[in-house]
């Protein structure tokens, strides 16, 4: 699948290049700690049931969690651009029947 990169957006191949995510230098731009993070997460149930990336960023850690686990996975991200890049990002890996973005506050989920 093809997805539009805008301004200074690139697309950085990850994990034996299993894994394309957008990024930005002029925006949030994942570092080690998600990738450890993803990895060393040991969700329960082996991950049957719904997660949720508090403050997702362009959607690292959910793209890096989705091949290893079966539920789904939400993303939560204040900011519309990095809500949007991780939306083009999970779409560009066809993880849409796994992973969902909501670009709201988190503090307005519920409401």
């Amino acid at each position: 699948m093809e997805v539009e990169l805008f301004g200074d957006e690139r697309l950085d191949m990850l994990y034996r290049d299993e894994v394309r995510i957008i990024q930005s230098k002029e925006v949030f731009s994942f570092s080690i700690d998600a990738v450890l993070l993803a990895n060393f997460a040991n969700p329960r149930n082996g991950g049957k049931g719904t997660i949720v990336d508090l403050g997702t960023g362009n959607g690292a850690i959910p793209l890096f969690m989705a091949h290893k686990v079966t539920g789904h996975i939400i993303g939560i991200e204040i900011q519309p651009r990095l809500a949007d890049m991780a939306r083009r990002s999970i779409a560009l890996n066809d993880l849409d029947d796994k992973i969902t973005v909501i670009n709201k506050d988190m503090k307005d989920i519920f409401t």
